[in-house]
């Protein structure tokens, strides 16, 4: 398989000692499952993106410092190819800030969280059990990191997960898009790291309850196997 990563941002040079950057984290999240496939980066954030839908076999998008409604070129680039995307039904795994980007892309709605920081590790329970989610859990726990989220779903989606949080935490359109605000990539490592250079931004009791969540183990590799088997299905 010929994986195309639509990067959205880039990793801090303090922080690229702990998991590497995004590629790396994304093959050492897939690599278990999915040792047969090439991954291709597209730096999105810099205006390059794929000449057509059809370089690469499925894609994955990822986070961003951004917002999917902020009025820059490349956001609205992205959102064309999300588009064209769907209208090939082309396999696209959407991680936070790409996650959101399909919901906008689509017709939902993405709104600052009135909630606040979303941090940390939290469950999402989920609303139905699809036949790549293999082993089938109840609830998946994974790390989270946003301000923004999906208020509204597009009028197709399937909502898969939420909580009380972020509601729409996971949602697929048709067979080919599969939509998560949480960080799968990310390691509990990486995630502290983060959360800890963001003291003068996130309230102080937010992140000391973000800190204490991750003491508890996430369903990191179930996700892998769940996003493999989606990507392969």
């Amino acid at each position: 398989m010929k994986l195309g990563l639509l990067q959205c941002d880039v990793i801090e040079s303090e922080f690229l000692p702990v998991d590497g950057d995004f590629s790396n984290m994304i093959e050492k999240l897939l690599g278990k499952h999915c040792g047969d496939f090439e991954l291709v980066c597209y730096r999105v954030y810099e205006q390059e993106l794929p000449m057509e839908a059809g370089e690469c076999d499925a894609y994955v998008g990822g986070g961003s410092r951004n917002s999917v409604f902020q009025e820059e070129v490349w956001i609205q680039q992205f959102q064309n190819f999300v588009c064209e995307l769907h209208a090939l039904q082309k396999k696209f795994l959407g991680i936070c800030f790409s996650h959101q980007m399909i919901a906008q892309a689509m017709g939902g709605k993405v709104e600052r969280s009135k909630r606040g920081w979303g941090v940390g590790a939290r469950d999402i329970q989920t609303a139905g059990i699809e036949p790549w989610m293999n082993p089938p859990l109840s609830q998946c726990r994974l790390l989270f990191s946003h301000q923004d989220q999906v208020t509204r779903l597009p009028e197709d989606a399937k909502l898969l997960g939420g909580n009380d949080h972020c509601p729409n935490c996971m949602f697929t359109m048709g067979n080919h898009f599969l939509s998560i605000q949480a960080h799968p990539e990310y390691s509990l490592e990486y995630m502290r790291t983060l959360m800890k250079s963001r003291r003068k931004i996130i309230p102080e009791p937010v992140l000391e309850a973000a800190l204490a969540s991750m003491e508890k183990p996430i369903n990191q590799s179930e996700m892998a196997q769940w996003i493999h088997q989606f990507l392969k299905s």
